[in-house]
């Protein structure tokens, strides 16, 4: 009986502590909670405060919580929280067991309430477009709704913050994004530029802004604001695909030197990279770049059993009329790979490729060592074999 007592007493003072305090202190407070990386407690007490979820801005301050700061997410109506050290980082939790505060917060039911409650809180509407964006990029096909559905209420509660013109930003870019997403490329410009207008320095607005404009055949343009947001990226792999997306343009405007430069930039940030090494290479062997050779070489080595990689040097040089350089490369690796039969299979295959407009008889010599290979290490029915025999076929015709 004593032991109840007591019980009945601290539950009445942590009560009546939390309904002392005002929606200032407590808001305060979690942002204090949020900001020292205690997760679950700034939610927790945000939700003692607020039980019901009546209060639009505590609301609004859990949701932010919720959609950066989860552990685990079901379904974007329940999210487990954690309170963690200064040294930690919410995605060493993420996907993994183990304990966790876990509540429930079906967001969108909670603000299409308090919508209906406060139909001139812009920051509900601005509240719900966020949730339908988050909800879009972690559950693309997967969720409640299906994406067409969430793509309109997205755009549908973030249009109403924007003719009521309490957007910002984020805002702005988001339904650019969307739109974007959509492959209505002219549509989203207009909102990446109101964007802009109020925020400049976002690297992701302006590279964004490049994309769309690139993709409505305004290179001009595009280059511009692919280069402010190459020189706003600090992030060495952002930066490395603006500077990526810089040298496609040179190369649509046919500035070569351009063009080298920055595909350049962006393989020094990401050596090795598939699409930096392959426009690299063909303006090297269009422009007769010193550095062709090691780069031919280094092309290759990315993945010598795969076809892609030959069609791709084919490509290359048959379209810059240098075939010649292309089959004496392939016939300087045959002793090389004499061993590796998938490697040595695809060299004979694409020298037979490569000599059919110069040296059928070479030709047709390398097309049979192919098959004699690829017998010994690919089905009966691989389309290789269709392949060389199409070959052969062309090399012995007069």
């Amino acid at each position: 009986m004593k032991r109840i007592s007591t019980l009945l007493l601290l539950a009445t003072l942590v009560a009546a502590n939390v309904l002392g305090q005002s929606e200032t202190d407590i808001i305060s407070k979690a942002n204090d909670l949020v900001a020292d990386k205690k997760y679950a407690s700034a939610f927790k007490v945000l939700s003692d405060f607020d039980s019901e979820s009546k209060k639009p801005d505590i609301v609004l301050l859990k949701e932010d919580i919720a959609l950066n700061y989860f552990v685990t997410s079901i379904m974007h109506q329940m999210f487990a929280f954690k309170d963690l050290e200064k040294n930690e980082e919410v995605q060493n939790y993420r996907g993994k067991q183990g304990k966790f505060d876990m509540f429930k917060f079906p967001i969108n039911e909670i603000l299409d309430r308090l919508i209906k409650e406060n139909p001139s809180n812009y920051k509900l509407y601005k509240g719900l477009g966020d949730y339908y964006n988050d909800v879009l990029l972690r559950y693309q096909g997967g969720w409640l709704k299906k994406d067409k559905e969430l793509s309109d209420l997205l755009l549908k509660n973030y249009q109403v913050v924007i003719d009521n013109k309490q957007a910002d930003f984020s805002v702005f870019f988001k339904v650019g994004m969307e739109i974007l997403t959509q492959k209505r490329y002219k549509e989203s410009i207009p909102y990446f530029v109101e964007s802009i207008k109020l925020k400049s320095d976002n690297a992701d607005v302006h590279y964004n802004m490049a994309y769309a404009y690139m993709y409505t055949n305004d290179l001009e343009n595009a280059l511009k604001y692919a280069k402010i947001s190459y020189d706003l990226y600090v992030d060495k792999t952002y930066k490395g695909d603006a500077a990526r997306m810089i040298g496609e343009l040179y190369s649509e405007l046919k500035d070569s030197k351009n063009a080298i430069i920055y595909y350049e930039i962006a393989n020094e940030i990401e050596a090795g990279n598939y699409y930096n090494l392959k426009p690299l290479l063909s303006l090297y062997v269009k422009t007769g770049d010193a550095k062709e050779k090691v780069t031919m070489n280094t092309f290759f080595l990315l993945e010598p059993e795969n076809p892609t990689i030959y069609n791709d040097l084919g490509n290359i040089y048959f379209e810059n009329s240098k075939s010649g350089k292309l089959s004496d490369f392939y016939v300087s690796k045959l002793s090389e790979y004499e061993k590796e039969p998938k490697i040595l299979g695809n060299l004979h295959f694409y020298l037979g490729q490569t000599y059919l407009s110069s040296n059928k008889k070479l030709a047709k010599e390398h097309f049979l060592k192919a098959n004699d290979i690829f017998t010994t290490i690919k089905e009966k029915d691989n389309g290789v074999f269709n392949a060389i025999k199409e070959g052969i076929k062309i090399a012995d015709k007069k």
